[in-house]
């Protein structure tokens, strides 16, 4: 049996959590004061235990200057009796439906193992950069103006920083006081720290065995961002080894005095799916650009477990306005050019555009295909940067 959760069910959500991830009790007890909801939480039962479980936390995401009301699915857990036995699938299968009865037209997931979700049409949206610098790497760099631990009062400062920080990555999800507040409880749940340089930067990071994790360095211009790296060099006695995860248009390894000790690895982080084709293409607005001639095309989406996104859509283009219908009959037997929801999802997010899908995934779409997808979605920078 598939279900939402009941409020006295949460010492069982609890159990299976403790079970599959390896957190802190005081992050266990941050999460489940502050993020959980039990109207949120799908669960599987056998002989009256639960034995699956995962989360389906709301947002809202910043995403090709539209926002989106999304579930960034979390939690994905099942009791080792349980594995290899097809619970994961039915409550992913159930919560994919659910997130389209709910209107929600996308959804975002961290994997632990991306091979475990591209089958259910979550795809990799999402890259970060994680820069491994030895400390002394560092040592040129000092500190501009003062720095303070951030609190509730600060909180207009951290949307100010991040707003103008992230104004050129699309995909972020919508920050607010409300966000911000529980934010704070939640690094400070993981013995973390904000700190605050005047305004200009911030950055959230933790310490442990001699190497600090720098989560997020958010910062307004290049005089902040040396700045913190000055703060960050100043931990120098307690810390031999620094990681740092950034954007990919992030600017620290253009400062570096010798880039070449420095690690930098791209990463693959976020995936992201489209829940709602018909409907998400409704939602989105062309940019004025001004065509010589008038498109259509029709298209299906193959989509394994959201039947409704498996129907035929007309997308037309005329005198710079955008149509988007549904054919209920294709007795003319027009040409439909079919696409994998995996792969609708990365353009829809602007991960890739439709040239690198084409090279990418060996497409054959009619060239009016081609011509539309390439006015609707272009390729943005995206970045993402939360964990539950």
């Amino acid at each position: 049996m598939i279900r939402y959760a009941k409020e006295d069910e949460l010492d069982s959500i609890k159990n299976i959590w403790n079970y599959c991830f390896d957190d802190e009790e005081g992050f266990v007890n941050y999460y489940f004061n502050n993020k959980y909801k039990s109207y949120n939480t799908v669960v599987a039962f056998e002989n009256k235990k639960i034995i699956s479980s995962l989360q389906l936390n709301n947002y809202k995401i910043n995403l090709n200057n539209k926002t989106y009301d999304t579930s960034y699915i979390v939690g994905v857990s099942t009791f080792p009796e349980g594995r290899g036995r097809g619970f994961m699938k039915e409550i992913m299968s159930f919560s994919l439906n659910e997130l389209y009865k709910k209107n929600h037209l996308i959804s975002i997931l961290m994997p632990i193992d991306f091979r475990l979700y591209e089958k259910f049409g979550y795809t990799n949206c999402y890259d970060i950069l994680e820069y491994e610098i030895n400390t002394n790497d560092i040592d040129n760099f000092r500190i501009s103006g003062k720095f303070y631990e951030a609190n509730e009062e600060n909180i207009n400062e951290l949307i100010d920083i991040q707003n103008e920080f992230l104004r050129k990555n699309n995909g972020n999800i919508a920050r607010d006081e409300y966000y911000y507040k529980n934010f704070l409880e939640e690094v400070k749940s993981e013995n973390g720290y904000i700190y605050i340089n005047d305004g200009e930067g911030y950055l959230v990071y933790f310490i442990n065995n001699n190497e600090m994790f720098v989560r997020e360095i958010y910062y307004k211009n290049i005089i902040s961002l040396k700045s913190m790296l000055g703060f960050i060099y100043n931990h120098n006695t307690q810390i031999n080894k620094i990681k740092i995860t950034t954007p990919i248009n992030d600017k620290i390894r253009f400062i570096l005095k010798n880039p070449k000790n420095i690690n930098i690895n791209l990463k693959q982080f976020m995936m992201g799916r489209v829940i709602n084709v018909f409907e998400f293409l409704k939602s989105v607005e062309l940019d004025n650009k001004s065509l010589n001639k008038d498109l259509r095309t029709v298209i299906c989406v193959n989509d394994e477990f959201i039947k409704e996104n498996n129907k035929l859509i007309e997308i037309k283009v005329e005198k710079n306005e955008l149509f988007i219908d549904e054919i209920k009959d294709n007795t003319n037997q027009e040409r439909v050019d079919f696409i994998d929801i995996n792969i609708f999802s990365k353009l829809c997010f602007s991960y890739l555009d439709i040239d690198e899908l084409i090279f990418t995934y060996n497409l054959e779409l009619s060239k009016n295909t081609l011509e539309i997808f390439n006015i609707l979605f272009n390729k943005k920078i995206n970045y993402i940067n939360e964990y539950v």
